[in-house]
């Protein structure tokens, strides 16, 4: 027998036949038992088994490979031993048994770096994005991990660390100013995001017992903050704002009350977006991102609010006010990273009694006190409108734009009214 067939229903007395080879080696596959092959080489015979398993390459990527392992010699061992020790043989490469250990998968801080790829390219807005990094890079929340592999979290004594990490931040140990059962509650959100998309897409291997890394945190209890202000309080406020040193983050605060917008969405805020002519103020990557993109009316109080802010840029950030309505201080960014805008952080000057998302609970106060219907105010606001059709599904933004901007000039008004009525009616001119 001169030439070896690739496959054969085996017998001692075939495999006996079999002539060795000048050079190298050849398999011949048994027919009766899968994955059993007798391998013939220049001196000597063999059984191996043969398989193909399901793993992960060095990028974490999905990958079928192959694993061959030989177990036993012929004629030492008979045909019929050799299917009986296969069985058990191939069983073993498919548990895992010998092979060469799984990459652990990417740390938090590299699987951050894909999730926020996903989160530019998907058009998320800044302050969405920031929100996360914040959590992620921050050393009182998690950035104490970025280099931890995130399967060593995923398991029952990684699970009880983070667990032990959301209680020390919940009890503002993990930094002598920050921290809280909110900020607590937010990192562990990151987290669990973070940890979902790098499993789904086959950066991590999944602990096989189930394990995730936010398994034993018990969140804490969250409810709506009261932080708008009334009627009354709207003149302190006024008095407040006035006395700000940074006249750019004072107009800032006094553009959130009048626009009720999200502080990420006017902090980003580019002159190129501003149309005075047609009086409005583009959003192009609010909460929600960029399908949910949206113009703000343009009333003359907000008018004359973005000119004293222009001014006062000129004067704070020459260089930075030409892109941006409202410029930050370079000296002020936070961990290296300086866009050219005012901060994303509320103000924590102690003269201003309300800041930040406060004064959009205020502003919604005041579509109440200047009688705004609600599905105008949820336009004005950019609010989601699911529901019903008389919820306002229907009807386009720029068929209602006439009402939105009469409701906006209306809120403006009730707003300034409120705020300067303390003031001598000599000084009440526009704002």
């Amino acid at each position: 027998m001169t030439d070896l067939p690739k496959k054969a229903r085996l017998t001692d007395a075939m495999a006996a036949k079999f002539p060795f080879l000048a050079s190298g080696q050849k398999l011949v596959a048994d027919a009766d038992q899968p994955g059993l092959y007798l391998k013939v080489g220049k001196t000597a015979k063999s059984w191996v088994v043969q398989t193909e398993v399901r793993t992960l390459d060095d990028r974490m990527r999905k990958v079928r490979k192959t694993v061959r392992r030989a177990f036993a010699s012929f004629p030492e061992v008979s045909v019929k031993d050799a299917r009986a020790a296969a069985k058990g043989e191939l069983a073993a490469i498919l548990a895992g048994e010998g092979l060469s250990k799984a990459p652990s998968g990417v740390t938090l801080g590299q699987a951050w770096g894909l999730y926020r790829a996903h989160l530019e390219r998907t058009g998320r807005s800044p302050a969405t994005i920031y929100s996360y990094r914040n959590a992620v890079e921050a050393d009182h929340l998690l950035g104490i991990w970025r280099d931890t592999p995130l399967a060593d979290l995923a398991t029952a004594e990684g699970a009880a660390r983070v667990a032990a990490r959301h209680d020390a931040i919940t009890a503002g140990e993990t930094h002598p100013k920050h921290g809280g059962s909110y900020a607590a509650n937010g990192a562990m959100r990151t987290l669990r995001v973070i940890y979902n998309f790098a499993l789904e897409r086959g950066h991590v291997r999944p602990d096989p017992d189930g394990w995730t890394p936010t398994r034993q945190v018990t969140f804490n209890r969250e409810e709506a903050r009261d932080s708008a202000m009334s009627r009354l309080d709207l003149p302190g406020w006024w008095a407040a704002y006035q006395g700000m040193e940074n006249r750019v983050r004072a107009e800032f605060q006094l553009f959130l009350l009048l626009s009720g917008s999200r502080a990420g969405a006017i902090a980003t805020a580019r002159w190129e977006h501003v149309d005075v002519a047609g009086r409005r103020l583009h959003v192009p990557t609010p909460k929600g991102g960029k399908a949910r993109a949206y113009d703000i009316p343009l009333t003359r109080p907000m008018l004359a609010c973005l000119a004293r802010a222009r001014r006062a840029g000129r004067m704070y950030q020459p260089a930075l006010s030409r892109e941006w309505v409202f410029p930050g201080d370079p000296s002020k960014s936070k961990r290296g990273e300086f866009a050219g805008h005012m901060s994303l952080f509320a103000t924590t000057e102690a003269t201003l009694p309300c800041s930040g998302h406060g004064l959009r609970h205020t502003y919604r106060n005041a579509c109440v006190w200047a009688g705004v219907e609600e599905n105008l105010s949820k336009k004005l606001m950019n609010h989601s409108q699911r529901g019903d059709v008389h919820s306002g599904t229907y009807g386009s933004r720029e068929g209602l734009w006439p009402d939105l901007m009469d409701a906006q000039a209306r809120i403006s008004r009730t707003i300034m009214e409120l705020a300067r009525q303390q003031e001598p009616k000599a000084r009440r001119t526009a704002a």
